[in-house]
């Protein structure tokens, strides 16, 4: 995989979350109609625990850095919002933050957005982001996000009446964003999906592809999520080989998705993965508390390799899922562990 017009061999990020430092708690940036930031205290403790996170990451040795996440209230999920359901939203025009209950009962807990008019974008939704991420270090490093399809379908439409005409408008808003990112310096995306296990529908790839259309130049990484609010799975069926026309459509460089904590059940349904992009595998269980060894990392890198499924420079090794749950100790622990496992495999090599 080329990053900075070098390739790497088994390159190494992580999905996005990341446990907080205990002194940085609750909401940090403003929502639509508030300052980027809601005090000056806030913003150095955000920035400090951009960071330190990014000290962990590059002490673990991965090639991208991913954001962290560490405006996300990790501390106390599901008080009646799951952040990573709301940010983008609630930062969007044509949307008002507080509606009812999501109808899952998984989610009820979680009030949805309500989408009372035509959605646009209207000012930068993560330069606070950048901004504190290029501070912090001088490797690429990436932000993550949920994309307009998920988007679509968590929020209370009360305007469009049509989902895909809503993804439609919000991959619009995004494709506005990133641009706005990338003239900041952002080199890699990380969209984060919840919905390809549950539909194959190709919509979804096409508001995918509108929101990254011209956005030339940037790593698109793309993270199919199992489920893992609160360490908890959503999807148990295998759905690999049937999101596959989805992989082949979409425009990403990488495509991951959950390997360990499936016991690699599902590696011979990706033999017939694009060969236009990397395989993104979970090499590090993110529901398990217990740190893995760099000898058991380094299996599971071996064990896909030897099934031939794709060759190194295609392979992506990161955590099955976002590390933010965790308490800080463990979650540096398990890349650290990750880490030491790539470089016993790279020596391999």
């Amino acid at each position: 995989m080329k990053l900075r017009n070098e390739e790497v061999i088994l390159p190494m990020s992580m999905v996005g979350g990341y446990p907080r430092p205990h002194w940085l708690q609750g909401r940090v940036f403003g929502s639509l109609h508030e300052p980027l930031y809601r005090s000056s205290a806030i913003r150095v403790a955000y920035e400090d625990a951009c960071r330190l996170a990014a000290q962990d990451q590059e002490r673990a040795g991965l090639d991208i850095i991913a954001d962290a996440q560490q405006y996300f209230d990790w501390e106390s999920p599901g008080l009646q919002l799951e952040p990573i359901f709301h940010y983008i939203t609630e930062m969007l025009g044509g949307v008002q933050p507080w509606g009812p209950p999501n109808e899952q009962q998984k989610y009820a807990k979680f009030y949805t957005a309500v989408v009372t008019d035509k959605i646009e974008w209207v000012r930068p939704i993560f330069e606070g982001v950048v901004a504190a991420m290029k501070a912090a270090t001088d490797k690429p490093f990436k932000v993550a996000f949920l994309g307009p399809a998920q988007n679509s379908i968590i929020v209370d439409d009360r305007h469009y009446n049509d989902n895909v005409a809503l993804a439609m408008d919000i991959a619009a808003a995004l494709n506005t964003e990133l641009k706005y990112l990338q003239g900041l310096g952002l080199e890699a995306l990380q969209l984060i999906d919840v919905l390809p296990p549950y539909t194959q529908e190709m919509w979804q790839i096409e508001v995918m592809n509108r929101m990254f259309d011209g956005l030339e130049g940037v790593t698109k990484l793309w993270h199919i999520c199992y489920g893992s609010v609160d360490g908890q799975t959503d999807v148990w069926e295998d759905k690999g080989k049937d999101m596959m026309p989805l992989f082949s459509e979409a425009n990403v460089d990488a495509v991951h998705i959950e390997f360990t904590h499936r016991e690699f059940g599902e590696l011979e349904d990706f033999r017939g993965f694009p060969d236009d992009k990397a395989l993104g595998i979970g090499v590090i269980d993110s529901k398990d508390t217990n740190i893995e060894t760099p000898e058991q990392v380094a299996d599971r890198i071996r064990k896909v390799l030897n099934a031939d499924i794709v060759p190194p420079e295609r392979l992506l090794i990161m955590p099955d899922c976002g590390l933010g749950y965790f308490s800080r100790s463990v979650a540096s622990a398990k890349l650290k562990a990750m880490g030491d496992g790539v470089r016993m495999m790279r020596e391999e090599l």
